[in-house]
């Protein structure tokens, strides 16, 4: 049961209401939405063309959309088991307090994995750790938010092989505009017109600058600065402040932004002073046309930048 707070509560084996240490995230209030930057090793960045908004014209999307109440739901309830009454905290979470951080990332994925189906015929829903949040350089007064979040927007990662599109010979299947990737195969939703499959990281983001104000393409941006890319993996969590006794930040403290090293090993973070608030992209060199270079995705290797 969730309450105008955003606490939780649950029913108890003796019928009665008891609170929950699973704090949700307001999704009544505020429009959460999800997207993936779906990247082929051999291909590029897949984008959606659509041109059936007349009011943008013709232009790019990435995959992705809402983030549905059920989802936020299913997400809580993993948590706990209300059929027993009594709390189920996964042996994973580092604290009893489950905070809204942790199901609103849970919930997007989720969110996330059903848009890519529905809008493409990728098929991730039973695979949900395959879609890793994206770091995104930001602000360095932001501790707060998920790493991977701009403007209640929540990015994600997938590598897809050609093992992930659809077999040939189907009905309803469309193929990219263009040579790359000529016999991949998906099932695109009636939203969009075609898709194509784009190997150059600038490329991408002109493209994407007329998605949802810019912010897929500013997220790209962001996710491809020095002091995010670290080879495609997680920086090591930033430990909780010793005089600090808020559990929720600590439990929060792998999924919010921590400090991270930058490509000429120094620290930056939380209380660094000396990056810019702008993200910026070092033009130079150029991504090789015959990979991907999308700073930290794990398709990208620091040797092509």
């Amino acid at each position: 049961m969730i309450n105008s707070d955003g606490s939780n509560t649950i029913i108890n084996a003796n019928g009665n209401t008891q609170p929950s240490s699973v704090i949700m995230p307001d999704y009544k209030k505020i429009d959460y939405r999800g997207f993936v930057f779906v990247i082929h090793n051999s291909h590029g960045m897949l984008l959606l063309h659509c041109t059936r908004k007349p009011k943008k014209g013709p232009h790019y999307q990435l995959p992705g959309g809402h983030v549905d109440d059920f989802e936020f739901e299913a997400a809580a309830k993993q948590y706990y088991d209300k059929e027993e009454g009594h709390e189920n905290i996964s042996s994973s979470s580092s604290s009893t307090v489950v905070t809204s951080n942790k199901i609103l990332l849970d919930a997007a994925r989720m969110g996330a994995a059903r848009e890519l189906f529905e809008e493409t015929g990728i098929d991730v829903r039973e695979q949900l750790h395959r879609l890793e949040p994206v770091r995104l350089y930001k602000d360095s007064d932001d501790t707060t938010s998920l790493v991977n979040m701009l403007q209640n927007k929540l990015y994600f990662f997938l590598n897809v092989t050609n093992d992930d599109f659809l077999l040939t010979g189907e009905d309803g299947l469309t193929y990219p505009q263009g040579e790359n990737g000529k016999d991949l195969a998906l099932r695109i939703s009636h939203e969009h017109s075609g898709f194509i499959f784009e190997n150059d990281p600038l490329e991408s983001i002109e493209k994407l600058f007329k998605h949802s104000s810019g912010t897929g393409a500013r997220a790209l941006r962001m996710s491809m600065h020095p002091a995010a890319r670290l080879g495609g993996q997680r920086a090591p969590a930033s430990a909780p402040s010793p005089a600090s006794s808020d559990a929720a930040v600590a439990a929060d403290a792998d999924i919010i932004r921590p400090p991270m090293d930058d490509d000429f090993g120094n620290t930056t973070g939380q209380n660094d002073t000396t990056m810019p608030v702008q993200p910026i992209l070092l033009p130079s060199p150029r991504p090789k046309r015959h990979g991907v270079c999308h700073g930290i995705f794990s398709c990208c290797s620091f040797d092509c930048c």
